[in-house]
């Protein structure tokens, strides 16, 4: 019994450790609520694998959604800044798209 509990314990330190790296901001994986397909080469899906198959991860999925969230966390000020210049770009196109129509109307 003791193996097997050195063995958990093994596996949980090994993926905190591996997380740690990616970014030292907690790991939460908080509301995954959205999916998001994507294709990868199968040198990185066999990477996703191999951390799967240690039982690090439960599936490929909250693999990359760890390295995905820690990798945003670790740079949150950044990609906050690229969420408001997202933002400012989509006011922009609503605006601009409001006046587009509005001189269509006028032409009838």
């Amino acid at each position: 019994m003791s193996k097997r509990k050195s063995t958990t314990e093994s596996k949980s330190s090994l993926r905190d450790e591996l997380l740690q790296k990616i970014s030292p901001d907690g790991y939460t994986l908080k509301d995954r609520e959205t999916a998001v397909m994507t294709r990868l080469s199968s040198d990185f899906v066999e990477s996703l694998d191999a951390l799967v198959k240690l039982g690090l991860f439960k599936s490929r999925s909250e693999v990359v959604a760890a390295f995905v969230e820690r990798t945003i966390l670790g740079q949150k000020e950044l990609f906050d800044q690229i969420k408001k210049q997202a933002k400012k770009l989509d006011e922009i196109q609503d605006t601009a798209k409001g006046l587009a129509l509005e001189a269509l109307q006028e032409r009838k």
